[in-house]
């Protein structure tokens, strides 16, 4: 077996984040620049609207923790609202465990590779 090494453990892991984020990010500009013309965008066009709501989303949230409003009282939308951050833990989950195979098969390769 090959020896473990923590340091190119968490480059990969680290490297797994940033391509994660850059894509995001890609993916939330996108969505933001077809805004309000359905789903005309290709085979992406759902993910790159949904990221682009989630990041409007996020700033209005970030808007409201900055003026001392974080624990108003939640609006009509509320349930809906945890409805969607539900399903969002579950793609999370997902995605998590995705990166878990990955990284099993990246350590495998490693190992059989070295």
């Amino acid at each position: 077996m090959a020896e473990f090494d923590p340091m190119k453990f968490f480059a990969l892991w680290m490297f797994t984040h940033d391509q994660a984020d850059d894509l995001m990010v890609q993916s939330v500009a996108r969505g933001s620049a077809v805004a309000g013309e359905g789903m005309s965008g290709g085979p992406d066009a759902f993910t790159d609207g949904f990221m682009a709501m989630v990041a409007e989303e996020k700033r209005r949230l970030k808007e409201q923790i900055a003026s001392g409003g974080a624990e108003k009282a939640a609006d009509p939308d509320a349930e809906r609202f945890d409805e969607v951050k539900f399903e969002v833990a579950e793609l999370r989950g997902r995605l998590d465990q995705m990166q878990r195979t990955l990284d099993a098969i990246a350590a495998h390769v490693g190992a059989t590779g070295a």
